[in-house]
């Protein structure tokens, strides 16, 4: 039962070299990893610039939890519609319309801003950044058959890591010299030149363009099935995949929008503390991320199936995330309460490698751009409402936001454990693929 039997058929470009094709899919994956990373830090600025927003605008801790949550309300429609687009033309110009956009709705906070103008802007940036995380993935999947996409997902799924590893000490040093307004000109900045590379060097892969007729023993559904994407969407793996990554973008959330400012707010330490001490979980995300798509990838190249390699490894792991945000808001201020931090809330970023690569096993490639963009619709809804309780969790207990953030970070803890058990429980990517493929035989007989 451990054995991965999934195959996968991969048409290489007419008169294209193998190594050639290679070294293409890889700097499309490169690009990607660039592109995810500036849609982190875009998100991150605004838990950065919080403490100076609030000072000059008079923003209340209720308003800026409005404002965290505004940028989720379009997201999942985006995400959802542009997923079906995506199975129906390139995803080439897709991410490059949202690299501009990107760059173009930070251009209002550089004006005289305040409460209306930034949450407009970030609902029109959420809408642009909605589909960024699925259109990417299928972008990358069009290059790389089933049991090689572990690693280039992984480095996907580091994005968000590598954004706020980077522009978070970077970004406070600009907000510190420069002022608050000069991270927004950096990041429009950054947006820009991407878009430039990207038109230049970007373009969509082989696989799922052409593929032969299926053999009656593969047990992956072909790009020419007739399985719907509902279908796809009823399996367990699709499930379990939504639920866990739901928890751990709740989590992540939380540490976008709240962990500076109860750094600041409820544990004392000044802005500059805070820009440093807020990498720690990104750093210990990045290097699960890194050694959970390796470890996947060589489980899988042995012959251990999707459901061990990647749902039960991915929920294992977000489950010790979950004890470990529990306890670190039980423990007093030192060296182990940050490790908990960074421990807790960095390591249940891997479910999303195992979620995209297990749900793109799943689904026949010409449905995989609206699977994801329904993966995404579903998991970013946790994006909304996360900020949206913690701001009235913090505002409720008054002068004592400690207690408010005690219990939001308690209740992460709950959310993330349940998600872990999910995906341990439902992603069986193997036994659902062989079930469509099946149906599908069966409905064409």
């Amino acid at each position: 039962m451990f054995r991965n039997e999934s195959t996968e058929q991969v048409a290489e470009p007419a008169g294209s070299s193998r190594s050639g094709s290679r070294r293409r899919a890889w700097t499309v994956t490169v690009l990607l990893v660039v592109f995810m990373v500036i849609n982190f830090g875009d998100k991150a600025v605004l838990g950065l610039a919080a403490g100076a927003l609030q000072r000059e605008f008079g923003i209340s801790a209720e308003q800026y939890g409005v404002i965290a949550s505004g940028f989720f309300l379009l997201f999942s429609l985006s995400a959802l519609a542009v997923g079906f687009l995506v199975d129906r033309i390139a995803t080439k110009p897709v991410l490059l319309a949202l690299a501009v956009i990107w760059s173009l709705t930070l251009l209002p906070v550089l004006g005289t801003a305040g409460f209306v103008v930034i949450l407009v802007s970030r609902i029109v940036l959420g809408a642009a950044e909605g589909p960024a995380f699925g259109v990417a993935n299928h972008a990358m999947q069009k290059w790389f058959p089933d049991a090689e996409r572990n690693v280039p997902a992984a480095l996907l799924s580091l994005g968000p890591s590598l954004g706020v590893i980077i522009t978070a000490p970077t970004l406070t040093w600009l907000m510190i010299h420069f002022g608050w307004r000069s991270m927004f000109v950096a990041l429009i900045a950054v947006g820009v030149l991407w878009a430039i590379l990207w038109a230049a060097l970007g373009k969509d892969g082989p696989i799922g363009a052409e593929t032969a007729q299926p053999r009656a023993d593969e047990t992956s559904p072909a790009p020419e099935t007739t399985v719907s994407t509902l279908r796809v969407l009823a399996t367990g793996t699709w499930i379990g995949s939504a639920v866990a990554v739901f928890a751990a973008y709740w989590s992540l959330s939380l540490l976008i929008a709240w962990l500076p400012p109860y750094l600041t707010t409820g544990a004392g330490y000044s802005e500059s503390e805070t820009g440093l001490l807020t990498t720690l979980p990104w750093v210990v995300g990045a290097l699960a991320v890194v050694v959970q798509g390796a470890v996947s990838q060589r489980l899988m190249w042995r012959g251990v199936s999707g459901r061990w390699a990647r749902g039960g490894l991915g929920g294992a792991v977000m489950i010790v995330s979950g004890v470990c945000t529990w306890a670190f808001v039980q423990v007093p201020a030192g060296p182990l309460k940050l490790a908990l931090m960074a421990l807790g809330l960095g390591i249940s970023g891997v479910i999303f490698t195992v979620a995209t690569t297990a749900c793109g096993q799943v689904s026949p490639a010409r449905r995989r751009g609206a699977v994801l963009g329904a993966f995404v619709a579903v998991y970013s809804l946790a994006g909304m409402i996360g900020p949206l309780v913690a701001g009235r969790l913090v505002g409720a207990a008054g002068a004592a936001p400690a207690d408010g953030y005690e219990t939001t970070f308690t209740l992460t803890a709950a959310i993330v454990v349940i998600g872990g058990v999910a995906a341990v429980a439902l992603i069986r990517p193997e036994r659902d693929a062989a079930r469509l493929h099946a149906r599908d035989v069966n409905r064409l007989r």
